[in-house]
């Protein structure tokens, strides 16, 4: 990548992102190995993707253009299997609604349906492992339908900070917390959160511009560089896990 795209406040928002995903990822680890100390182990059923196939993520405009990064340097392909499932709904009279699979679930690869799984959106980070307030401001974690039920006891939603410690030897997460990082990483659009159906396509002609422009820009300023200069660029941007 080149330093006038990496140095960007774009490049530098996209990494302050990477940086809570790491942090989501690390704490619900914690969570699943205290619930398993806790004889009460939270997991997913083995090769189920399930939440993807009546749910498309809504993202902020942020989400969204990490995600077109992702597609336009990591994953080309992928851009014109987006556009071919639009257009399939769309040659079929059917509107994409949140309850439609998202686009990017792919049923052949049971456990790896997932297509962007590195630049996945934060709601799909956050389900099944992180505990939301209640209408008392309390932590509450409801196990997800394709869940077990917790041995000897009957009810899948959990509330109150003493509960969850006994049952799972700590907390889970709060959802609230992390979304309220990513939005202040771009208060601007912390109220055009939008069905990824709807927020990728722009966000795929910004960041392609963008990465046009850096191009050009790096062309021109190597064309004035030494070799050893110009072949000093950074290594590309991480995509988180």
């Amino acid at each position: 990548m080149q330093p006038a795209l990496w140095n960007s406040t774009l490049m530098r928002r996209f990494s302050a992102l990477d940086r809570i995903y790491g942090r989501i990822e690390s704490s619900q680890q914690d969570f699943k190995r205290a619930s398993d100390r806790a004889g009460n182990p939270i997991a997913c059923p083995i090769r189920c993707g399930s939440c993807c196939v009546h749910f498309t993520p809504d993202v902020t405009p942020l989400e969204a253009e990490r995600l077109a990064y992702y597609l336009l340097v990591e994953r080309k392909d992928l851009i014109d299997h987006f556009f071919s499932q639009l257009n399939k709904s769309a040659k079929a009279g059917e509107a994409w609604t949140g309850d439609s699979a998202c686009p990017f679930w792919n049923p052949e690869r049971p456990g790896e349906n997932c297509m962007v799984y590195p630049a996945r959106a934060l709601v799909c980070r956050l389900f099944g492992y992180c505990a939301v307030l209640d209408k008392e401001g309390r932590p509450s974690f409801a196990l997800c339908d394709k869940m077990p039920s917790l041995a000897g006891r009957q009810e899948r939603i959990f509330s109150g900070e003493a509960m969850l410690q006994g049952l799972f030897g700590q907390r889970p997460p709060l959802m609230d917390e992390f979304s309220r990082e990513v939005l202040a990483l771009d208060p601007s659009g912390a109220g055009q959160r939008r069905s990824v159906i709807e927020a990728l396509p722009t966000a795929l002609e910004k960041i392609a511009l963008l990465l046009q422009l850096a191009e050009a820009d790096a062309d021109q300023s190597d064309a004035a560089l030494s070799p050893s200069e110009a072949d000093s660029d950074p290594d590309d941007f991480p995509i988180a896990s």
